[in-house]
C-alpha cells in the first residue's frame, strides 16, 4: 500500500474518531456548553433579548395556571348558586335571597348560618326553601346580620304535609313529618286506608300565615304498613343534597 494512501486512512480514522467523541455524553454536555456560550456572546454583543423563559415567567405562568382553574370553579359554583336562588312561586311571601356562611362539623346539629338576618327582613319561624320551592327548615334564631336556620333534619321539625295526586277523585294522603335520628325523614300517622306509593310528591299544608301550602318537602321512596297500626308510615327523600347547599331563599310574610 502505497504511502499516500496510509496517511489518508489514517486521517479519516482520527476524524470518525473526534466525530464519535463528540456524540459521547461528557463531550455533548461540553458541546452544549460552548454553544450556549457563543450565543451568550453574541447576544451581547449585538444586545439581542434572552428569549429563554426566566423563572419569574414560569412563575407566572404557573399562577395564572391556577388562577384559571379558581375561576373555573368558582364559574361552577356560580352556576349552582344561580340554581337554588330560583325565583320560587310564592307570590304572597316577600322573597329574601341569602347565602349559607356557616354549616355545622357535627352535621347532627341540623342548623347552618346565613347572612341575612333582622336588618334584611327576617323573621323567627319563616320558612327557608331552596331550589326556589324546596323546604330546607325555618328561622330559629336571628341576629342583626345573621340568622340560624333549623333544617328538616332537626329533632324539633313535627310539619303537616301531603301527598300529590294526579288523580283529582283520590285525596291526598296526610300525614305529620318528622326527622328519625336527625338523619332521615319519616311521615307518620297515615291513615291506613289512604293511598300513598312510592314516587309520589309531598308537599306542605297551610298551617296560616309562616308556612304556605305547596311547599316541597320530596318524594315517598318507601311505605310501610305495621299490622294491627291504624297509621302507615312512608320513608321520605330529600328533592337536594342537604349539604351541598350554599344558597337559600327565605319566605317571609308580606
Amino acid at each position: 500500500m502505497r504511502k499516500s494512501a496510509v496517511i489518508a486512512l489514517s486521517a479519516f480514522g482520527l476524524t470518525l474518531l473526534i466525530a464519535g467523541l463528540f456524540f459521547t455524553p461528557i463531550m455533548q454536555h461540553a458541546r452544549n456548553r460552548t454553544w450556549d456560550q457563543i450565543i451568550w456572546v453574541v447576544s451581547k454583543v449585538f444586545r439581542i433579548p434572552d428569549s429563554s423563559p426566566s423563572q419569574s415567567t414560569e412563575e407566572q405562568l404557573k399562577r395564572l395556571t391556577l388562577e384559571n382553574i379558581r375561576l373555573t370553579s368558582e364559574l361552577a359554583d356560580y352556576a349552582r348558586l344561580r340554581d337554588q336562588l330560583a325565583a320560587p312561586a310564592f307570590d304572597s311571601m316577600h322573597k329574601i335571597s341569602a347565602h349559607v356562611i356557616s354549616r355545622p362539623i357535627d352535621t347532627l346539629q341540623a342548623q347552618y348560618v346565613i347572612n341575612k338576618g333582622i336588618a334584611d327582613g327576617i323573621g323567627t319561624g319563616n320558612v327557608v326553601v331552596v331550589h326556589g320551592s324546596a323546604l330546607l327548615g325555618f328561622v330559629s334564631q336571628l341576629s342583626l346580620h345573621s340568622a340560624i336556620v333549623q333544617t328538616v333534619f332537626h329533632p324539633d321539625t313535627s310539619i303537616t304535609v301531603e301527598t300529590v295526586t294526579k288523580d283529582s277523585e283520590i285525596p291526598p294522603a296526610q300525614g305529620l313529618l318528622i326527622s328519625l335520628f336527625q338523619t332521615s325523614l319519616s311521615m307518620e300517622t297515615i291513615p291506613r286506608d289512604a293511598e300513598i306509593s312510592p314516587g309520589q310528591n309531598i308537599v306542605t299544608t297551610s298551617n296560616g300565615q309562616q308556612i304556605p301550602y305547596g311547599i316541597v318537602v320530596g318524594a315517598v321512596s318507601s311505605v310501610r304498613k305495621p299490622e294491627n297500626e291504624a297509621y302507615q308510615k312512608a320513608a321520605i327523600e330529600l328533592p337536594y343534597a342537604i349539604d351541598s347547599v350554599k344558597a337559600v331563599t327565605v319566605l317571609a310574610p308580606k
